[in-house]
């Protein structure tokens, strides 16, 4: 009936929107239109394929659902230095498909489940995982080297600063050359400390942080 369909296309949209929401209210990239379209567009796509199969199974085209959000949840992917970004959405992104494909074929208590345990996960997760877990993000320190600094040297004294530590990479521009050094975090020190350590080091005219 064309009110079942209305109404399925309709449950995928607000389904997704409250997965995108959290993401939206994080400020990432793919958030709340994404996600509601995403859902919206699986839920159409498997409706779709059971209509054109009749009585074949739906899940051949569903299949291939999958393989388009896969390439729209690379896009959301992002690497800056030792740090990879955009995994979380880009996985809310594949669920909030999964949820679309499960309205397309009717299969309702198991969207409204997985709705409720993907907001679940990224709203009080991410919450606990601040709060009460240990930073395990990457600390990636950028050290501006003074002309003729020796590089080896520079490097030996950031291995001491940062015993847990190895070089990314070597950077030359007209700035002058720059050492990249990736390290596990520090939980005793503070970031400020941890410059002010760097800065000292011979040879260093420059120190830049991040996580």
């Amino acid at each position: 009936m064309d009110w079942v369909t209305l109404v399925q296309i309709g449950v995928a949209a607000a389904l997704g929107g409250a997965v995108g929401l959290e993401r939206e209210l994080g400020t990432q990239p793919a958030g709340l239109r994404t996600h509601m379209l995403v859902s919206i567009g699986a839920a159409l796509f498997t409706l779709a394929g059971a209509e054109f199969l009749r009585g074949g199974d739906p899940t051949r085209v569903a299949a291939q659902v999958v393989t388009g959000v896969g390439f729209l949840g690379g896009g959301a992917i992002l690497r800056e230095g030792a740090t990879v970004r955009g995994l979380t959405t880009a996985a809310s992104l594949w669920v909030t498909a999964a949820i679309g494909l499960a309205v397309g074929l009717r299969l309702w208590l198991a969207a409204v489940a997985a709705t409720i345990g993907a907001v679940a996960v990224l709203w009080p997760t991410k919450y606990f995982e601040r709060e009460v877990l240990p930073q395990r993000r990457a600390l990636e320190a950028t050290l501006a080297l003074e002309p003729g600094a020796a590089l080896d040297e520079v490097e030996t004294a950031a291995h001491r600063v940062l015993p847990r530590s190895k070089v990314l990479r070597v950077t030359h521009s007209d700035a002058g050359q720059a050492l990249v050094v990736a390290s596990e975090p520090m939980r005793d020190v503070s970031l400020s400390q941890l410059a002010e350590r760097l800065r000292t080091i011979p040879g260093v005219r420059g120190v830049e942080l991040s996580r």
